[in-house]
């Protein structure tokens, strides 16, 4: 391969395909492209028991349960499913059961087009919107209990972020055992809300500006998260 298309390839592309493609055997390097597709996307959602057009349709289209939001925003979800759906049932069925037609060619178009589909994994984010709320979210793991909820819920009801900064989050608030994932899923099911406004320094210490923040964030529990910790 050459320099240049190996800056097109995705890093688990070059890992697990390169020496496949360089010793021609072009349909196994195109089929461990797709894998490693589906491998992204299990390690990404956490989705586990679930293969090809199943775990993309679980993870991009409608129903309950984890999905993975693409960043071009809720009006291309559908397409980005079409997208998936269409690369493993046309490349990765055909080269994991004939793929004998897999030249050098088409091999390389292959990677680089799950090299595409692995960077896209890669920048969305994971939801927990259609999980189902509070059973939902235990339901699929990302809790162990409603009392853990609740027990974050009081641990992020005005917390602020200097600066919006995630790891404060996680240095301040999430050593405790929880994960930014979780964080992500209480917002996401509608207890928690996040707001950033501009830091209004005080006139006394304008001579301290430059160490001050610019912004800062905070959390708050929404009338929904406010029922469900208060009754705990």
């Amino acid at each position: 391969m050459s320099d240049i298309l190996d800056s097109l390839l995705h890093p688990r592309v070059l890992t697990h395909c390169r020496q496949l493609y360089d010793d021609g055997h072009f349909k196994h390097a195109a089929l461990e492209a797709m894998t490693q597709v589906e491998l992204a996307l299990k390690e990404k959602s956490g989705v586990d028991g679930k293969y090809g057009v199943s775990l993309v349709t679980s993870l991009f289209g409608n129903g309950k349960g984890i999905k993975l939001r693409v960043p071009f925003g809720d009006a291309m979800q559908e397409h980005a499913e079409a997208c998936f759906k269409g690369a493993f049932a046309y490349y990765r069925n055909y080269c994991a059961h004939d793929g004998h037609k897999v030249d050098d060619q088409i091999c390389i178009r292959i990677l680089v087009l799950a090299s595409e589909l692995l960077d896209l994994v890669g920048a969305s984010r994971i939801s927990f919107r259609d999980v189902g709320g509070i059973a939902g979210l235990i339901r699929v793991g990302t809790f162990g209990s409603k009392e853990s909820v609740v027990d974050l819920l009081h641990q992020l009801d005005g917390a602020t972020l200097p600066d919006d900064d995630l790891g404060w989050l996680e240095d301040s608030l999430l050593g405790r055992g929880f994960s930014f994932d979780q964080v992500m899923a209480l917002v996401d099911t509608g207890l928690v809300e996040y707001e950033s406004h501009e830091y209004l320094v005080p006139f006394e210490m304008l001579a301290e500006r430059d160490s001050l923040p610019a912004t800062v964030g905070q959390f708050h529990l929404t009338e929904l998260g406010c029922s469900i910790a208060c009754r705990a």
